[in-house]
């Protein structure tokens, strides 16, 4: 019986086994729990037989074992019932209905089985029978009931657990698929094979799997319980497209993947390094707040913890164009070319539960709940310098919460663009703008960029002239970058060592750009730890948190 059967039997009796269950019980509650256990019962026999003729009288087979074995329970339980021993044992009753040539077959038929359950009936089983956890701990970590849990886990579960313990530990891909997140740096071209990898979980599993030692094709379709016809096309696929390269028989993963270790262990260099770098960066800035009030810019007037989000955003943008350091490390020079045609690098992360981690290591959320590195971009035509600049991090860095300034194109992003610089001014009105315009306004209202004031409207969000970002960058920026251009060396030194140690043979672009992404994190957690000390306002709701670091640029 294959899955589709058994989901089948499922919806077939499940009326009839919980009409049935409910009446013997007595109750509603006993009748759910028995009619669940006759389902895990049923679920372990089926797994278990080469054939089964008749389903359906086996269910109810089944169904009779699960209700002596609730009596003996129930006998048990009451001190002053003499304990029936015509009350059948169910226990092993499993074993009554196979033989024992059945019993090379029945991991195979039982990892089948697994494999077709959902994620949420998948994990339940693993987490309880591979992992020990208890089935509160279980339905606590799936983020559900506990009677839900219990679907998988009553008297079946030392026969399940027995069965599951006996298959090779190596077999957790077959369950549990690990996640690659990925990506590129540099120039995709119109059809990058990134996005071929991206949607497809096979691939991305091969690439996981094949990362720290090479695999054969036996080897992968053990851990992963495909069948070598499927993998052999997604590896020829990936091999051509140079995802993999092969060595002899065996495959090896061509690009880098950062772990979450390899992420908690730069969150412990900024918290070790935090008095020489963060900390410095928040005394100057802080420091130096009247005079970066004093250049007069829209929002200057904002409180000191609505301001200093914007003002350390453009400080990140500044540090990432401006370091001798980051400069060269990101520069697109060493792009390899790509079959697709595109130059770019690829980027990825183990999006995989349960990776090992640091216990004495950085604890923090890394990353602050993730982040949208900064958007800029030139919407005026004819002009060389960005028009704004926005930074989602933390809780509104999701694509949700993108400004419209930041999603838009051409004359969208042109007119959104003079709307923002515009409603500041003292001859802005409602009058100057045709139906279209009006309609942006509103929505720029309805986002909370824009705040409605009578009739007035008034920016959530900082504006700057050119003339008044120059001083910025070149009265306040600067001085700092110079004095904290030796720890970004130092630092550089560390990281990059890491990368060398923990990356593949590959083109040394690679070492050098996660060598900079890892540094331009330190803007993440100067952010992070600011907003810690109580000197950064932090937004109640993703939405309030979009204006703060928007720049308009006029």
């Amino acid at each position: 019986m294959d899955g589709g059967q058994f989901e089948q039997m499922i919806r077939d009796y499940l009326p009839q086994i919980l009409g049935w269950a409910v009446k013997k019980a007595g109750s509603k509650d006993l009748g759910e729990e028995l009619a669940q256990e006759v389902f895990v019962q049923f679920f372990s026999a089926v797994s278990k037989a080469d054939r089964v003729d008749k389903p359906e009288n086996l269910l109810w087979k089944v169904a009779h074992y699960c209700w002596c074995n609730h009596l003996r329970k129930r006998a048990k339980q009451a001190a002053w019932t003499e304990l029936n021993e015509n009350l059948p044992d169910s226990a092993n009753f499993v074993h009554d209905l196979i033989s024992e040539e059945d019993q090379v077959s029945r991991i195979a038929a039982m990892r089948r089985e697994i494999s077709n359950l959902s994620r949420l009936q998948r994990e339940a089983m693993i987490l309880h029978y591979l992992e020990g956890l208890s089935v509160a701990e279980t339905a606590k970590r799936l983020g559900t009931t506990e009677s839900a849990v219990t679907w998988h886990l009553f008297d079946a579960r030392k026969k399940v657990k027995r069965e599951m313990e006996s298959m090779s530990a190596n077999t957790d891909y077959v369950y549990r698929p690990g996640r690659l997140g990925i990506g590129y740096s540099g120039d995709g071209g119109p059809d990058p094979d990134v996005k071929f990898v991206k949607n497809n979980l096979i691939r991305q599993n091969l690439c996981l799997l094949c990362y720290r030692n090479p695999k054969s094709i036996d080897e992968l379709t053990e851990l992963t319980g495909i069948p070598k016809p499927y993998l052999e096309y997604d590896l020829d696929w990936l091999h051509d497209r140079e995802f993999l390269t092969r060595e002899g028989k065996k495959y090896a993963t061509a690009f880098p993947i950062i772990s979450r270790r390899h992420m908690q262990d730069i969150g412990t260099l900024y918290r070790d390094t935090r008095p020489e770098l963060i900390d410095r960066i928040i005394a100057y800035l802080w420091g130096h707040e009247q005079a970066i009030r004093d250049i007069g810019f829209w929002g200057s007037q904002f409180p000191t913890e609505r301001l200093m989000w914007a003002i350390i955003t453009m400080f990140i943008s500044f540090v990432s164009r401006n370091s001798p350091l980051l400069t060269r490390l990101k520069r697109m020079d060493d792009r390899p070319i790509r079959p697709d045609g595109g130059r770019y690098i690829i980027m990825a992360v183990d999006q995989s539960e349960g990776q090992e981690m640091d216990p004495n290591g950085y604890q923090g959320e890394i990353l602050w709940g993730g982040y949208c590195g900064i958007m800029s971009d030139s919407c005026i035509p004819g002009s060389t310098t960005d028009s704004y600049y926005w930074l989602g991090v933390n809780s509104f860095s999701g694509a949700d919460y993108h400004p419209e300034i930041a999603t838009s194109h051409g004359s969208t992003k042109k007119l959104l663009h003079w709307i923002y610089t515009s409603v500041q001014e003292p001859w802005f009105s409602l009058d100057k703008l045709e139906p279209h315009g009006k309609e942006a306004l509103a929505e720029a209202v309805a986002d909370g960029l824009i705040t409605k004031d009578g009739d007035k409207y008034v920016p959530n969000f900082i504006v700057f002239t050119q003339e008044q970002l120059g001083r910025l960058r070149e009265g306040i920026y600067r001085p700092l970058l110079e004095q904290i251009e030796p720890v970004f060396e130092k630092l550089g030194v560390k990281i990059s060592a890491m990368h060398k140690a923990d990356f593949p043979k590959i083109n040394k672009s690679y070492v050098d750009y996660h060598t900079y992404v890892d540094l331009w994190d330190f803007g993440i957690y100067l952010l992070m730890y600011a907003a810690q000390d109580g000197k950064l306002w932090m937004p109640p709701t993703p939405e309030q948190g979009v204006p703060l670091t928007l720049v308009i640029i006029q």
